[in-house]
């Protein structure tokens, strides 16, 4: 308890508290007298007087009375009586009660400070002080005065009357005079203080008091005879509700919608008197309870916003419990969203939607709450007003309600109402479309009717240009909000390759179209340009020649151009309609230009859409040889001396009349070739003649021949000379005896004087026939040997000696020789699978065995597209080593070097094989529908953690920079190139509306190529279908209305998370509601159905689970009102009948309904009529039945009864069906596949579908082995026709015959036999039972003749007919999971019987690990793992991938252990784990570590002062952001960004190094990508690093001027002011550019100057060059001002082309780049410009920095005048 001791003044001031307002009330008690008597203990205070108006003079007592045993201060009863110490020890009794609420009120607020007996809420609020004595005998004093104003009946106004007797007790008791209760002491009166007590008092706060008057009954004293004793008022203070337990509630709601609960704020509460605290956070539901609270006051303080709100009012919010009777509080708190997004609304032309429309009214309305709003579009068409940043999160609908002037609202639903939602995070952009209410359009079309896209026309209305466009991709131009007129579209600008139009296309809009609304549509169409091909070919053949000049002349066109002819001799080109004169002008060696103009010259006419060939032939040029040969041997002879002249035929055109080629030598290989001499031949005759012959020779007639030669010709002139004394080489092939020419023989002269080797005589070289002569030899001994063999060849004998006798005569000595050809090496190289394939682009290194290379490129060889390497001119008996450098792509190398000894003159041969590489196919698939799923991403490693893709070699997939693969259209990734071994298939993302069952999956790829599927399934997330139909027709009903709710009642969101209207859906036109994306148990019910109907109450609410990967559809039917209903089903069944036609009429015979009362049935068999006249019958009646069923002709009736549903129901008897059974006749199992012919007995096919389908009476059985035809009659000749692989058709049986009759069904059963083979049956060498599919294997003879390639199917079965004999089969290649084994398996096929081999495979097994971090689930990089065998032997050592993953592949089946061994940056986990393996399985392991853990700190601050904020040098900057990586593998580990202080800091990052680069800088900032590097070392530290950035201001400025006015062919000038780049950067790209309009034709630039040195360039476009630029001006200074004359005649500008833009390019320019002297353009205005017309010319800058434009533009507009009069005449 507090006891207090103040003085009077605060005493006083201290019980009158300011105002608390209080919820909570104590119940009130009914006491019954504490005791019957009371007797007087003692006195305490007493004597004391005071002064009241109403009571006069008050003298006050303080007794105590013993009260049941109890001290308690009583009151007196009857102001005057007697009352003293005599009257000690006696009592007083007779209790009678008091009840008034005002003495109860004011004895328990006395008794509780007196006696510190509190209620809880006094407690709550801290008014519990314990008065002291003296405080208690002045408070004594004012309830005693109370009591008796009571008792006097002055009490009328409690609050006034109690506060006038405080006001007397205080002047009395302080010595003031206060004469109002409204006299205030300090800043409370004593009226608001004698309220305060009341409030309080009558909300239970001072507890329940039970008050009682006692009468005396003593016997008195003396001093006070017992007459004249007062009565005595004493009360017992009640105190329920004490020390009760209390709960508070804080509920946290979105300020802009406040039935929005938000979760995740967090609030802090404190009792006022420090005995309680605690942190807490809302609930889902944005609330959070707390129980268990004891009486006090408490501070509530907000002290965290849920995730994208901001705090409106922290606090502290003060509750008190309890408060208003309630043991319960609950206070609100509200929070306003962060709005980061904005709000787009836009209204367009639907037929340009860049233009917006201004003056639409849209109204924007809450959905899920109270918002609404109704705005106007501004100029661009955008709403401009909508208050994005207050609107409430929600759902919304925006409605067009009035459309712009001149528009119609569109007749599409969804274009006049959208709905979006508003979360103020993600951008909302709407477009709302409005057509024009009158539009003129032009559609342009080519010759085939398809629209031309790009054709520019000019706008003209009533002889007023009003625009200019180019047609869009569908070939359209659309004037909207046209008024009454003329308009012309004149084309301007064709598309390339069409002829523009030369008149204009007229639309006329009259008023009565532009009143009633409407598109005019005008049709213009181009035709191509002509096309001419020039073709030039030699003459004679087909042969093109390229590089062919030809001048191409318009002959009634201005048109010249030179065109030369491509690779392919041809050049095409489209040119104007016209007239062309085609002159070939040069043509290459070794061709020449006809003489003739005829045949150089030729003229065609051309017409729009012509595609014409001109073609021009050439001769080549004639070829002449000279040869010189002895006449004994035929040896060519060099340095024979012939002189050679010529002279014209008249042929070529630019050959000259005469030529003397002068005096030439014949070369050492006797030859003279003329063509080879440096003058081109040209037709024409030669003449040769022999002058001097070779030394050693003498002349032989004729020394003189002529010779004519035309175009294209080759020659050979041969002269013989007759050698004087000689010694002839003969050279021959030893193998063929061939001559060989190009061997090389030197001959010595024994008797010369050389020393011991003689005198060298010369060298020779064989010619074309092998021989080789010396003459002039005087006689003696000669050596002749062979230096050089012939390419090719190497040398046998290598030299020969020869003696010339001194006899007189000439002597001609003949030497044979012989040279051994070299051999040939051919290399193969094949696939190892399928030798039959070569494989080209394998690389050899081919070495002799000594170690030399062989051939020109360090011995490396390439097998060419056959797969081969040939190889000439190897020594013979030389060994020659082959290794394979390089496979091909998609194969593993073969290491193994091959050895091969060369043979003379043969080919010998190595084949070297290459083991394909794999290939996987990845297929995602619908784990309920098996449908395939397209846009699943998946990231595919080795087993040691490398990922497959990043070198490109990737199939079909697509790749994106993270190595991410995603799944094709047809759910599947296709990934070859892959090495054997095990990999790890990872699903990191699933598609839309799907979830991952399972995120990885391993594969292993096997030897030889092989190929793995791998199906990966993704479950669906669950829908709810409501299914609302009529109950008899079973149509849907559109229009119903269901509420959904989960079964604790919460409203059911949509597929797309927002919530529907209060859980309410409305069935479509198809009577069905579809909510995807739901799980649990959902309640439905039907609240509202469509007139005509009524709800079933049995049937209205249906409840249902829905699980993932489920669609659940709930049924419910409405009952229509006067219906009859007509049934048709099938005899003796409940199966109805779709298709039967009823006529249907009443008792007169009239139809009844539409189609003159005929109806069909659906496909529940039924017909519904409703609305019939109550009392009227009806008969139905069939007309027309289903093929295959028999028509019921009785018809029925029946009367009809208002508010009814009767039917009446009808049968039909099916016709009859035919089954036909197909057997093996041993096993008797189905054959599926087998052909059947069908016919009728008049041979009549049996078709399909009742004869509406033919099938020319073919069948083939099902995979039951049957062919089943139902609605058939009659006689049937069923007939085999074709059987499957491995049985053939019994010729006795082919053939079977049948009678069918209605309602009969006929079977027919066929037999095959098999036919012998061998069945190969695969399973699993761990478990039997298990058959392995896609296993493939060889069958081959016992000879190795390969008879077939097979693969086992789904049953692990494959079969191959096979005749009677010895065989074996071997695997070639595994199935998935699986070792190959490639041990033959030998069996025999006797007697025609199917042998079977049961062949077993040993399935692969395996460990996968993932390390990972324990706070974050990401995998850790670089862990250590040691694998331990069973016997805890080491078995290998293994480290974790960059995703923390390890596998451990072909491992055998069993017990392992695994520890393991280093975890930089993490707490390691050095406990050994055992693992077991299962065969063909791969155990996952998920491995956890916790990180030791520090951070980085990031301080940014400015490194300048910025101008455009005004931040100085040193500045934090905020919103800068940083990405961190992990130095060793690469990955983002964290993104962050600095706050308003400039700091960025991590999240707790394990030890280790990391880099830092700035992503993304702060406004007005320049992006610092220079990484930073830190390290955590220790755990918890903090890594701090700073980093500055330099200021940025990006901007570009242009103006352009111009004339005001201007006549049409008037020069214009325009002026070009404050081009500069005012940035405080450099830029890149920098340009200033000037756009021309259509009716103004480029004349002059003057290029200025710039206050920078450098260079630059001026580049331009025309209406013809369509993307190209041309080059104006290159290399231009900056620092001279050019005048650059640009008109069309010095551009070579062609007839209608015109400069449309030019460009001024600078490339980077430095800050503050700009002009000096202005720049000035002129032009020259069209002469045929209509006044008023206007010419628009626009102007823009800009350049680059960091990949983003900076631009501005300047726009002139020049208006046209024309006078329309001639001046008056002057001057007479």
């Amino acid at each position: 308890m507090k006891t207090k001791r103040h003085s009077l003044y605060l005493r006083v001031t201290a019980a009158l508290l300011s105002f608390i307002c209080l919820i909570s009330l104590f119940p009130a008690s009914v006491f019954a007298a504490g005791t019957d008597t009371i007797k007087l203990e003692k006195f305490g205070m007493s004597g004391v007087s005071y002064t009241s108006a109403s009571l006069g003079t008050c003298t006050l007592h303080q007794m105590y009375y013993d009260y049941g045993g109890e001290t308690a201060v009583g009151f007196c009863g009857t102001k005057g009586g007697g009352m003293g110490n005599s009257l000690i020890g006696q009592t007083w009794g007779n209790p009678q009660e008091i009840t008034d609420p005002n003495v109860k009120l004011m004895m328990a607020y006395y008794y509780a400070h007196s006696t510190g007996t509190f209620t809880d809420q006094a407690h709550a609020l801290g008014v519990d002080d314990v008065w002291d004595a003296g405080y208690t005998w002045y408070m004594n004093a004012w309830v005693q005065a109370i009591l008796w104003r009571y008792q006097a009946g002055t009490l009328a106004n409690a609050v006034e009357d109690s506060a006038e007797e405080l006001m007397y007790v205080y002047n009395s008791l302080a010595g003031t005079h206060y004469t109002s209760i409204d006299d205030k002491q300090g800043n409370t009166s004593f009226r608001d203080r004698t309220q305060y007590i009341y409030d309080l008092g009558n909300q239970g706060v001072w507890g329940d008091c039970a008050v009682y008057e006692y009468s005396f009954t003593g016997a008195g004293s003396s001093t006070h005879p017992a007459g004249s004793v007062q009565k005595v008022v004493i009360g017992k203070l009640g105190m329920e509700g004490t020390e009760e337990s209390y709960v508070l509630t804080i509920k946290k709601v979105d300020t802009s919608n406040p039935t929005k609960g938000l979760p995740g704020a967090k609030f802090h509460i404190e009792a006022t008197n420090g005995s309680y605290s605690k942190d807490v956070s809302t609930g889902a539901n944005g609330v959070v309870t707390v129980e268990g609270l004891s009486a006090n006051t408490y501070a509530v303080t907000e002290v965290g916003a849920p995730s994208g709100y901001e705090i409106d009012n922290a606090g502290p919010e003060y509750v008190v419990l309890p408060n208003n009777g309630s043991n319960t509080v609950t206070i609100t708190f509200t929070d306003t969203p962060v709005v980061s997004a904005s709000g787009s609304i836009r209204k367009v032309d639907a037929d340009d939607p860049t233009r917006g429309l201004a003056g639409s009214v849209i109204q924007i309305e809450g959905v899920d709450n109270n918002f609404t709003g109704t705005y106007t579009t501004g100029t661009g068409g955008a709403l401009a007003d909508v208050p994005w940043d207050t609107m409430p999160i929600g759902s919304y609908t925006a409605t067009e309600v009035t459309p712009p002037d001149g528009y119609t609202l569109s007749s599409d639903p969804n274009k006049v109402k959208q709905e979006f939602y508003w979360d103020g995070k993600n951008d909302v952009a709407l477009v709302f479309e409005n057509d024009a209410r009158v539009k003129v359009e032009l559609i342009k079309l080519d010759e085939a009717e398809k629209p031309l896209a790009g054709a520019v026309f000019n706008i003209i209305k009533d002889g007023q240009v009003i625009g200019s466009e180019a047609t869009d991709a569908a070939g359209r131009i659309t004037v909207p909000n046209v008024t009454e007129g003329m308009y012309a579209f004149v084309e301007v600008s064709a598309p390339e390759g069409y002829a523009r139009l030369t008149e204009p296309v007229i639309a006329h809009v009259d008023q009565a179209t532009v009143n009633g609304g409407g598109t005019v549509t005008v049709t213009a169409k181009n035709a191509l340009l002509p096309e001419l091909t020039i073709s030039k070919i030699e003459a004679g053949t087909t042969n093109p020649i390229p590089g062919t000049v030809f001048t191409v002349e318009g002959l009634n066109n201005d048109y010249q151009d030179d065109w030369t002819t491509g690779s392919d001799g041809t050049i095409s080109k489209r040119v104007a309609p016209g007239t062309y004169q085609i002159t070939e002008k040069s043509v290459p060696a070794p061709y020449y230009l006809p003489d003739k103009d005829a045949d150089r010259v030729q003229v065609i006419s051309l017409n729009a859409g012509d595609e014409k060939t001109v073609s021009f032939e050439n001769h080549k040029m004639p070829e002449l040889t000279i040869y010189k040969e002895d006449s004994v041997a035929g040896a060519p002879v060099e340095g024979a001396r012939f002189h050679v002249t010529y002279t014209s035929n008249g042929e070529a055109a630019d050959a000259p009349e005469s030529y003397d080629f002068g005096e030439i030598l014949t070369d050492a290989s006797g030859e003279i070739r003329l063509h080879e001499q440096g003058i081109r031949l040209y037709p024409g005759e030669y003449t040769v003649t022999e002058v001097e012959p070779a030394p050693g020779f003498q002349m032989k007639e004729p020394h003189s021949q002529k010779i004519i030669l035309h175009g294209s010709e080759s020659e050979t002139l041969t002269f013989q000379n007759v050698p004087l004394n000689a010694i002839i080489v003969e050279k021959y092939d030893s193998v063929t005896h061939e001559a060989l020419p190009g061997a090389t023989f030197q001959l010595r002269y024994l008797g010369g004087t050389s020393g011991t080797g003689g005198t060298v005589i010369g060298q020779k070289v064989t010619g074309r026939n092998g021989t080789a002569i010396w003459t002039g030899l005087t006689a003696g001994t000669y050596i002749l040997e062979e230096v050089d063999p012939a390419d090719g060849y190497s040398i046998i004998q290598s030299s020969e000696t020869v003696y010339l006798a001194d006899s007189g005569a000439q002597s001609v000595v003949t030497v044979p020789f012989e040279n051994m050809p070299d051999g040939i090496l051919l290399i193969r190289k094949v696939c190892s699978v399928n030798p039959s394939v070569t494989l080209p682009d394998a690389e050899f290194k081919v070495t002799y065995a000594d170690g030399t290379l062989i051939g020109d490129s360090n011995g490396i060889y390439r097998t060419d597209e056959n797969g081969e390497i040939r190889i000439e001119g190897l020594k013979p008996g030389k060994s020659v080593i082959v290794t394979e450098t390089k496979a091909p792509d998609g194969y593993m190398i073969d290491t193994q070097s091959q050895t091969v000894q060369i043979k003379e003159g043969r080919t010998v041969s190595l084949t070297f094989k290459n083991q394909p590489k794999g290939e996987l196919i990845i297929q995602k698939r619908d784990s309920a529908t098996g449908q395939p799923l397209p846009g699943a991403e998946f990231r595919l490693t080795t087993a040691a953690g490398c990922e497959v893709g990043l070198d490109g070699v990737i199939g079909t997939s697509t790749l994106t920079q993270n190595g991410i693969f995603t799944t094709d259209s047809n759910g599947e990734i296709h990934i070859t190139n892959l090495a054997p071994g095990a990999y790890v298939i990872t699903e990191i993302k699933a598609p839309a509306g799907y979830v991952m069952d399972s995120p990885s999956t391993n594969v292993v790829i096997g030897e030889g190529g092989d190929t793995q599927t791998v199906v990966i399934k993704n479950s669906k997330a669950g829908s709810l279908i409501i299914d609302k139909r009529d109950s008899l027709t079973g149509e849907p009903l559109e229009g119903v209305t269901f509420k959904v709710t989960t079964a604790t009642g919460e409203y059911v969101p949509d597929k797309n998370g927002y919530i529907s209207s209060n859980g309410l859906y409305f069935t479509d036109q198809d009577g069905k509601i579809q909510i995807d994306g739901v799980v649990g148990t959902l309640v439905v019910t039907e609240t509202k159905t469509i007139p005509g109907y009524s709800i079933d109450p049995a049937s209205k609410t249906q409840t249902v689970v829905v699980n993932p990967n489920d669609t659940q559809t709930l049924h419910f039917t409405n009952t229509p009102s006067t219906t009859l209903v007509i049934e048709k089903y099938i005899e003796g069944t409940t199966t109805p009948l779709k298709g039967v036609t009823f006529l249907v009429t009443d008792s007169t015979g009239a139809v009844v309904g539409r189609s003159n009362g005929e109806y069909i049935t659906d496909e529940n068999g039924r017909i519904v009529i409703s609305d019939l006249e109550p009392g009227i019958t009806v008969t139905a009646r069939e007309t027309k039945t289903l093929e295959g069923y028999v028509l019921d002709t009785t018809p029925k009736s029946i009367a009809i009864k208002a508010g009814e549903v009767q039917t009446l129901r009808f049968y039909n008897e099916a016709e009859g069906t035919l089954v036909i059974r197909k057997l093996d006749s041993v096993t008797k199992k189905p054959l599926a596949g087998v052909e059947f012919e069908l016919t009728y007995a008049d041979g009549g096919y049996v078709d399909n579908a009742n004869g509406h389908l033919s099938s020319l009476g073919l069948y083939t059985t099902d995979a039951n082995g049957e062919i089943r035809i139902s609605g058939v009659t009659g006689t049937i000749v069923v007939k085999e026709t074709k059987t499957i692989e491995g049985y053939t058709i019994d010729e006795a049986e082919r053939s079977q015959t049948v009678q069918v009759n209605p309602e009969d069904t006929q079977t027919l059963t066929f037999y095959n036999d098999p036919i012998g083979g061998v069945e190969l049956i695969k399973v699993n060498a761990d478990n039997t039972s298990e058959r392995i599919p896609n296993v493939t294997f060889e069958i081959r003879k016992v000879d190795d003749e390969l008879v077939e390639t097979v693969t086992t199917d789904e049953n692990g079965r494959a079969f191959v007919s096979l005749e009677d004999g010895a065989y074996y089969a071997v695997e070639i290649e595994a199935a998935k999971g699986f070792k190959l084994d490639d041990t033959p398996h030998y069996f025999e096929v006797e007697n025609g019987k199917t042998e079977t081999v049961r062949i077993t495979n040993q399935a692969m097994s395996g460990i996968l690990i993932h390390k990972t971090d324990s706070t974050t689930g990401e995998g850790i990089y670089g862990v250590t793992f040691l694998l331990y065998d069973s016997t805890n032997t080491p078995i290998g050592q293994y480290t974790s991938d960059d995703r923390g993953y390890v596998y451990i592949e072909n491992l055998e089946s069993g017990r392992y252990y695994l520890r393991e061994l280093e975890n930089e940056g993490y707490v390691p986990d050095t406990q050994k784990k055992t693992v077991y393996v299962k065969s063909g399985e791969t155990t996952e392991i998920e491995w956890e570590n916790t990180p030791i853990t520090g951070q980085i700190q990031i301080t940014k601050t400015s490194a300048d002062y910025n101008s455009m904020n005004g931040w100085p040098a040193g500045t934090p900057i905020p919103n800068t952001e940083f990405e961190i990586y992990n130095y060793r593998t690469g990955n983002l580990v964290d993104t962050i960004v600095t706050d308003k202080n400039g700091v960025a800091v991590s999240r707790p990052l394990p030890l280790g190094r990391y880099k830092i680069v700035e992503s993304k800088s702060a406004d007005f900032y320049g992006l610092d990508k220079t990484p930073i590097e830190a390290e955590i070392e220790f755990a918890g530290q903090i890594v701090k690093t700073a980093m500055t950035n330099k200021s940025l201001y990006t901007n570009v400025s242009i103006k352009k001027t111009g004339y005001v006015e201007a006549v049409p062919g008037q020069t214009l000038r325009y002026d070009f002011t404050g081009i500069a780049n005012n940035s405080t950067t450099a830029l890149e790209s920098f340009y200033w550019r000037d756009t021309l309009p259509t009716f103004a034709a480029l004349d002059m630039i003057v290029t200025g100057t710039y206050n920078v040195p450098g260079n630059y360039k001026i580049v331009y476009k025309t209406n013809y060059s369509g993307d190209n630029w041309r080059v104006l001006a290159d290399n231009l200074s900056t620092q001279q001002n050019y005048v650059l004359d640009a008109s069309p005649a010095v551009l070579g500008l062609g007839s209608g082309e015109r400069v449309t833009e030019f460009m001024v390019s600078f490339g980077i320019v430095p800050s503050n780049f700009r002009q000096v002297e202005a720049p000035a353009v002129y032009c020259i205005a069209s002469k045929w410009l209509t006044n008023g017309s206007q010419i628009v010319n626009q102007a823009d800058v800009g350049g680059v920095h960091n990949g983003q434009w900076t631009m501005a533009t300047s726009r002139w507009v020049t208006r046209i005048y024309k006078l329309t009069q001639p001046l008056p005449r002057t001057g007479y």
